[in-house]
């Protein structure tokens, strides 16, 4: 129990410390020759320091990076001026979660279980506060976005739901 546990709190970490970070890479364009997987993960394919992307799970995932590469330079300012006028709202929200998942971390590593449960429900509330604050950004965005891109997006999200239903089905196949 304790190591599924820990297993669970590493993987929630890693892809928690990615949060911060998908605001800030969404708005900019690949660099100049650098490689872009087409399924909108980011640079190089992985999404650079997001890793797997971060919270492109969510309803603007599947895509959206793809979408954010194609905007006019004005709804590249009208990005930016978004992201300008949430920053100083989701930074310590961000710190706020980072900071309850090092304690959580610290206290599985040093086997103090008495406080495990109110640590994990300071997590829980932090990255709760901090999705609902990225995802007032990205409905900001979404709002930015024309028709033609938001069906662009809708068709990519599509295509990434197919993909991990076909991931799905093949690890099930592996597994039997």
């Amino acid at each position: 129990m304790k190591k599924t546990f820990l297993a669970a709190s590493v993987v929630a970490i890693g892809i928690a410390m990615a949060v911060p970070y998908i605001t800030l890479a969404q708005d900019q364009p690949p660099a100049q020759g650098e490689r872009v997987r087409p399924g909108g993960r980011g640079p190089g394919g992985s999404g650079g320091p997001m890793g797997r992307g971060g919270r492109m799970g969510g309803p603007m995932g599947g895509g959206f990076a793809g979408v954010m590469r194609d905007l006019t330079d004005a709804q590249r300012e009208q990005v930016k001026a978004i992201h300008e006028k949430h920053a100083e709202r989701i930074r310590p929200l961000a710190e706020r979660a980072r900071t309850a998942r090092e304690a959580l971390d610290n206290a599985i590593i040093s086997g103090n279980a008495a406080n495990l449960q109110a640590l994990s429900i300071e997590v829980g509330s932090a990255e709760t506060e901090l999705a609902f604050a990225q995802a007032q950004v990205q409905t900001e965005i979404y709002n930015v976005l024309t028709a033609e891109q938001k069906q662009k997006l809708a068709e990519r999200r599509k295509e990434m739901a197919e993909r991990r239903a076909e991931m799905m089905k093949r690890r099930q196949e592996r597994s039997k």
